[in-house]
This record gives C-alpha cells, structure tokens and sequence, in this order.
C-alpha cells in the first residue's frame, strides 16, 4: 500500500509492506546533473594516405535521470581545428561544434559505479574552412550519436562515435566531472 510523499533534502515516493519500507527507484535525490568534459577529438577515413586528424575537445552537458537505469542528456561539444597533409599534398581540416541529445540507459555496477549507453542525435556545425582532401566540407551535419562509458558519484568516462561524415569517421573519447542537484 503506498503510504504518501515524504519529503526532507530528498522527495521520494515510499511504499509500505508488513515490516519494511521500500524506496521507488522512479523519485529520488540528484535527478539533475551538469557537467564538463574534456577529450580528444579524432576525425579520419579509412583511407590509409589521408590524415588522422585529431585535436582537443570541450564539452558542456546537462543530463536528468529518470530513474537509475534511464536519463536524457543534452550537450554542446566544441572541437578545435585540425588539419593535415596526406600523402599527396592534399589538405584536409576539420573544426567546429554541435550539439546533441541522447537517451542514456544505465546499468548501476555499486551504489557508487555504473557502466552506461547512449544514443541520440547531433547537430554538427563545421567551421567554414574545413575540408577533406582539399574539398569544402558542408556546413551542417545531422548525426547520430552512439556512445558508452563508466561513471562513478561525480565523475565520467566515455566513449562517443558521430558516425560519418563525407569519408570522415568522427569519434572521440573523454572524461569529465558532473555536478549533480
């Protein structure tokens, strides 16, 4: 039988059994979540003469949990410019931001850990000066994003793939801290 909403710094729903109280994994504390990042960016094709181009990236991201198994999140992701020569003298540079949205499904390892999935879209907007090959690239992507990692109480790791965008595979791995409300 539930018993009603008991309320203190953490609201959650309690339903009552003949000697113990359950808590619902569907309320509870720190639904909230902002966090940053900070990875490495890498764009490449399968081409073995064409560059790998990799560069530094930074990641703003919002996230709430529905539960302890399913969230949403939100980011903005910032990737330096890159270039490089391939092995014909061809220029290829890539650059820019998105930003993203994915459903997050989480398996809690501890009260403390969990490994987790994503998989969302992304919206991708490339510097004007970037190439492949010597080509411009298009300024707008829409992307899907797939991704997984590890996270512990205020921290993160993960990997995330963009798929592909004209030859270029987009992926990039990286750790962040999240603060959570």
């Amino acid at each position: 039988m539930l018993s009603g909403i008991v309320c203190g710094s953490v609201c959650e729903v309690r339903a009552e059994t003949d000697s113990q109280t359950v808590a619902s994994p569907f309320i509870g504390k720190h639904n909230f979540e902002l966090g940053v990042a900070v990875g490495n960016f890498d764009s490449d094709t399968e081409d073995p003469n064409d560059p790998h181009l990799n560069e530094i990236s930074f990641s703003l991201m919002a996230g709430w949990n529905l539960n302890r198994y399913l969230g949403l999140d939100l980011e903005y992701l910032d990737v330096k410019s890159a270039q490089g020569l391939d092995d014909f003298g061809e220029l290829s540079r890539f650059g820019g931001a998105a930003v993203g949205a994915s459903v997050r499904f989480t398996w809690p390892l501890a009260d403390d850990f969990a490994l987790y999935l994503r998989a969302g879209t992304s919206q991708f907007s490339l510097d004007g000066d970037s190439t492949l090959r010597g080509e411009p690239l298009d300024e707008r992507y829409e992307q899907t994003l797939l991704g997984g990692g590890v996270r512990g109480n205020n921290w993160f790791v993960e990997y995330v793939s963009y798929g592909e965008i004209e030859g270029l595979y987009i992926e990039q791995a990286r750790a962040g801290l999240m603060f959570k409300f």
